[in-house]
């Protein structure tokens, strides 16, 4: 975790303040309080809304007059911290009450097990080539163990998303899923439903699998089929969506929006939270058979506009009656926050764990030969190998740094909204420019005002 120059005066000037005899004790104490904050937004850098928080936090109750008088010595509004270390509270509480696995600070992990698919989508991200050469279960353990053992030093945790291709095409995935069981690691499946069956939803179940994402981008047979490659691409989306609900796991299902299925936003929403699951929309991005048929499936700069109003608005209004709790397991993922500022502390504490780019923060991939992309989207970018290396030498490179603390050229690297938006889909970017760091070529905000 790494500290600005100005938040470490502050925790110095702050802590001097303190009686020499427990001085060193509140300095630890304050430090991992402030650390802790951080990693529930997800970020690798202490803020002062962090430390002044977390001051309040540890401070007993019989001291916090005490407390609220020396902070307003130094010009801090007292007020307003007081009220936001019992939001972030609340909201550190309420994580438990969704699954353990959405704690801000789990790192969620894409294990791209394998390129071979039973659907042909016409935006699948899958190689458009021979599959390649697999690597075995051992190997995906290792992987597994070596991600898992760097956060443990960090205080976090991983989930582990196996993925592919079409990850059930893989015998040995129920090994997989029984090991990360037995070691009591967060995992989860994301499939297209064809392999699915009775008994994977009973063993997921059996082993409190955290989530299961499906994949469904229609509501109408057709265009359903049309999209995946396949007759009954609707009807296994379906069954599949029915019979995880039916074995109780946390459903999150995920339509890709593109022009072929840009109508259906809302008939998707309600569709899928009427079989009892969660949608999260993606945006379709350029790249590899999504390239190939951009000219018929790609979003244009307006439909990409009214994509993420609809999203976020959709999310904002939740979280404004009160339901930030059960929307954000999802729903806040991927948000572009400059067209609507969060307009206090509430409603920012409930947003910021997961808007905006969370490459090498929240989300990252392994491809199938163990190559490790910033994203869970494949990506030209590569930040090194996890057979061969440990994830503990990748996270501490400056690359990975940098694309944590979204360092951005162009138009995003002085715009206002940053801190939020993080320069938007950073491998859509790559897609557009050919720069992983590149502006958003898609943003239609102007950074011609302040707020």
């Amino acid at each position: 975790m790494e500290w600005k120059d100005e938040i470490k005066d502050l925790f110095d000037t702050l802590t001097s303040r303190v009686p020499d005899g427990v001085r060193s004790a509140i300095q630890t104490m304050l430090h991992e309080a402030a650390e802790e904050s951080a990693r529930y937004r997800n970020s690798g850098y202490v803020n002062k809304d962090d430390l002044i928080s977390a001051l309040f936090k540890i401070t007993p109750d019989a001291a916090q007059s005490t407390l609220v008088n020396e902070l307003k010595s130094l010009n801090i509004d007292t007020d307003r911290y007081i009220q936001l270390s019992e939001i972030k509270q609340k909201y550190n509480r309420s994580w438990d009450e969704i699954g353990a696995a959405f704690i801000p600070n789990v790192y969620h992990m894409t294990m791209y097990l394998t390129d071979r698919c039973n659907q042909n989508c016409v935006h699948c991200a899958a190689e458009m080539k021979k599959p390649r050469e697999e690597l075995t279960t051992e190997q995906w353990i290792d992987i597994v163990e070596n991600i898992e053992g760097t956060l443990k030093k960090q205080g976090r945790r991983g989930c582990y998303i196996w993925f592919g291709g079409e990850p059930t095409l893989r015998k040995d995935l129920p090994d997989l899923i029984n090991y990360c069981a037995e070691k009591g690691y967060h995992q989860a499946i994301a499939t297209n439903g064809m392999g699915f069956t009775e008994e994977l939803a009973e063993l997921c179940a059996k082993v409190k699998m955290s989530h299961i994402f499906i994949s469904i981008d229609s509501t109408k047979p057709e265009r359903a089929a049309k999209i995946r490659g396949v007759p009954n691409a609707y009807k296994v989306a379906e069954n599949a969506i029915k019979t995880a609900v039916k074995y109780g796991h946390f459903v999150i299902c995920t339509p890709t929006i593109m022009a072929l299925n840009f109508d259906e936003l809302e008939n998707l929403k309600q569709t899928i939270e009427g079989w009892g699951a969660i949608p999260f929309f993606r945006a379709v991005i350029k790249q590899r058979s999504a390239k190939k048929n951009w000219d018929v499936i790609g979003l244009t700069p307006e439909q990409y506009k009214q994509f993420y109003e609809f999203k976020y608005q959709n999310v904002v209004e939740a979280i404004r009656q009160g339901k930030a709790t059960t929307l954000n397991r999802a729903n806040t993922f991927d948000m572009v926050p400059f067209m609507e500022n969060p307009l206090n502390d509430e409603e920012l504490t409930a947003l910021e764990w997961g808007v905006g780019c969370q490459a090498c923060r929240l989300v990252s991939g392994v491809d199938v030969n163990g190559d490790f992309f910033p994203c869970d989207y494949p990506s030209e970018l590569i930040l090194g190998n996890v057979v061969h290396q440990t994830f503990e030498e990748i996270m501490n490179s400056q690359l990975f740094k940098d694309i944590r603390d979204r360092k951005r050229t162009g138009k995003c690297a002085s715009c206002h909204h940053l801190e939020l938006c993080g320069g938007g889909c950073r491998v859509h970017a790559e897609c557009e420019t050919g720069d992983f760091f590149a502006s958003f070529p898609y943003c239609w905000h102007e950074d011609d005002h302040e707020h």
